[in-house]
């Protein structure tokens, strides 16, 4: 059986250097608006004493989003096995480098968010990759989905702007 048979949740997480998020979809639900988000975070705000390591400083963030994400998922559905049942996306800035992934997946895994540091139950989309598809799922609400339709994606965040234009194709495919 292939791990992809095994997920039952999709966490869609959103580490910015801004703002943070979360959203969470059973995948039996076809309904897209079933899903849950968060980004309302307990606790106090997270400051390190400088000068401080970068990849600590990830792993400590996330594995504090780990502890929130993993005690809201029973609220919506108990039984989950957070390293069995989960598939984690994560978004990240388009201009990333493979070498920026992989620090991105180290850190996600020494924060106890994956049990292998190769496992495929993490992947990666960038940022206006994940904007896009919400888009094209407003498109669909809409019934704006002919095949040709045409939308703008801006991304602003972290002090960065992205700017795309995307084209819907046959089958829901982007171009």
């Amino acid at each position: 059986m292939s791990w992809t048979n095994e997920i039952r949740v999709v966490i869609g997480l959103d580490f910015g250097t801004t703002y943070s998020g979360f959203s969470l979809h059973h995948i039996e639900n076809d309904d897209v608006g079933n899903i849950q988000a968060n980004s309302i975070w307990p606790g106090e705000q997270f400051k390190p004493k400088l000068p401080v390591d970068f990849k600590k400083a990830i792993v400590d963030y996330l594995r504090e989003m780990g502890k929130c994400i993993k005690e809201t998922i029973p609220q919506y559905w108990p039984g989950i096995d957070f390293m069995n049942d989960v598939l984690l996306v994560l978004t990240i800035p388009a201009e990333y480098s493979e070498n920026d992934k992989a620090i991105m997946r180290e850190c996600t895994f020494n924060a106890g968010l994956i049990s292998d540091k190769n496992s495929e139950r993490l992947q990666f989309t960038t940022e206006p990759e994940a904007a896009a598809i919400y888009c094209m799922n407003c498109l669909k609400e809409y019934k704006l989905t002919e095949p040709g339709t045409t939308f703008m994606v801006v991304d602003c965040g972290g002090g960065t702007v992205d700017l795309t234009t995307r084209k819907l194709l046959e089958e829901n495919q982007l171009a």
